[in-house]
């Protein structure tokens, strides 16, 4: 969402900054207006903001609360990544000082816009989640004003998922460090080769090369090595959630508490890759359901990467009715032989539907779904392990055949949606909304490419340009132009 054009084109990423950073500096004046007139920041800044900032005993506040909100929200509008720019704004322009409400020949330097970043950034999320909470409420009353046959109806009941991650200026993330350790790792290579050991012939140099390299950033832990915007790296990763239109409701940084509960190694970056996305949606989610009020999402739109078993059964309990994920090829393993099941549903053996498969009790690795263990009928346990005394294995094994029931299958294969209907694919469809929404969120030049590797000042940044986005939406409703709430050129024009 937040398109730039009259149909979603793609753009380059310097055709996206001219666009979006000139919006509101075509009528910068006339925007202003329209802030002041539409929109009243203290109604949306919580008491806890309030406390936190005035509460302090080492200094005295010389701009309020309500100025410092006011000059970064207009930073991240105006598309200024640098403070010491936007304080030249502030110079020169009397109607931006008087809109920040600051004292008569005041203007901030650019340490005291900065150090607010990185001491307020959970109160700048408190701030997007109350706003986010208000723009809700908007979009529940704006679907039942809707008729049945209008193509927005239900939009905003659509829960829309997906991660992303800002790349900070580390030194892991240069281009050098990679291309040294794949350097090193094919130079092992050529030595096991010329030495004529069979393990050449397997030995994967950049997924060797990527095994080898440091999990977090020395400059800062929080910034681990995993995968978004399209390839591997050290990122600050997030979960992002959106509804049918793209408007940013939630994000959630993953922490530490969250990687600490993954395995430590993994046998391909893909695995990672799939495993770290896979367990985000829980906690995100999890967050998520606190801010929602009485606001009600119905359906669930993800790409295969949440494709899992507990997951479904999440986002059942969550409350959808209807939950649009492909299904993953790596949770869906070839077997040698199908083992059917009794009208009860417990296995037996293929060859013989009388021998029932013996209950061995239930299972929950870590990270792996909950499921109910049954063994072959003609296996016994010897000290703790299962043997079978089949001459005609159903399965190529040494032990015994084994076979797992996921009481959330169903919901896998059917969750309120036919996989394949019309139904199917429309929904699917617009799941895409949301990755024209985290571009438009990366449109800032200080979320695409930050300089900081300090993850507070980080998150700052990312709620703030969230709010911003939230801020247009309520724009676009007061003045009764819904068609352009995500795109502010277009509403200026016609306010």
């Amino acid at each position: 969402m937040f398109s730039l054009s009259q149909a979603y084109e793609q753009l380059s990423f310097e055709e996206q900054i001219s666009k979006i950073g000139s919006l509101p500096l075509r009528n910068p004046e006339k925007f202003i207006e329209l802030l002041e007139k539409h929109f009243d920041l203290p109604t949306f800044i919580p008491q806890s903001f309030y406390y936190a900032y005035y509460n302090s005993t080492t200094n005295d506040r010389e701009y309020s609360l309500e100025s410092m909100l006011s000059m970064l929200l207009l930073m991240h509008f105006f598309h200024y990544a640098s403070v010491p720019n936007f304080v030249v704004l502030l110079t020169f322009s009397p109607k931006i000082q008087e809109f920040c409400r600051l004292p008569e020949g005041q203007i901030p330097d650019e340490s005291c816009i900065s150090k607010f970043k990185t001491a307020f950034d959970r109160e700048l999320k408190a701030l997007f989640d109350n706003m986010a909470l208000h723009v809700m409420n908007i979009f529940t009353e704006y679907n039942a004003s809707l008729p049945d046959n209008s193509p927005k109806k239900g939009l905003s009941e659509e829960a829309i998922y997906d991660t992303s991650g800002l790349k900070p200026k580390v030194k892991e993330n240069n281009p050098k460090t990679v291309a040294s350790e794949i350097k090193k790792q094919s130079k092992y290579k050529d030595y096991l080769l010329n030495n004529g050991d069979d393990r050449a012939k397997t030995f994967n140099v950049y997924e060797a090369a990527y095994a080898n390299l440091p999990k977090t950033a020395s400059a800062n832990p929080a910034i681990k090595l995993d995968y978004a915007n399209g390839h591997f790296g050290y990122f600050y990763k997030f979960g992002i959630v959106s509804n049918g239109f793209g408007v940013p409701l939630h994000i959630h940084f993953l922490d530490d508490d969250f990687y600490k509960s993954l395995p430590d190694k993994f046998d391909s970056m893909e695995q990672q890759k799939y495993t770290f996305d896979n367990a985000s949606l829980c906690p995100v989610f999890s967050a998520f359901r606190k801010n929602i009020g009485n606001n009600k999402f119905t359906t669930f739109l993800g790409d295969s990467e949440f494709d899992s078993f507990d997951n479904y059964s999440f986002l059942n309990e969550f409350g959808f009715s209807k939950v649009v994920i492909p299904i993953n090829p790596r949770n869906s393993k070839p077997q040698n032989v199908k083992i059917p099941k009794t009208d009860d549903g417990i296995p037996c053996c293929p060859k013989d539907d009388s021998d029932v498969f013996i209950a061995a009790g239930h299972c929950k690795g870590k990270n792996r779904s909950f499921r109910l263990k049954y063994v072959c009928p003609k296996s016994v346990n010897v000290k703790g392990k299962w043997s079978s005394s089949c001459d005609d294995k159903c399965r190529h094994t040494n032990s015994t055949v084994t076979s797992y029931v996921y009481p959330n299958a169903d919901l896998r294969f059917f969750s309120g949606v036919q996989r394949g209907s019309v139904e199917w694919n429309r929904l699917y469809k617009r799941r895409s909304v949301i990755e024209r929404s985290i571009s438009s969120l990366k449109s800032h030049p200080s979320i695409s490419f930050p300089k900081t590797y300090n993850t507070a000042s980080l998150r700052s940044d990312v709620f703030l340009n969230a709010t911003s986005k939230l801020i247009t939406v309520i724009l676009a409703f007061a003045l009764g132009h819904v068609n352009f709430l995500a795109n502010l050129r277009k509403l200026l024009r016609v306010a």
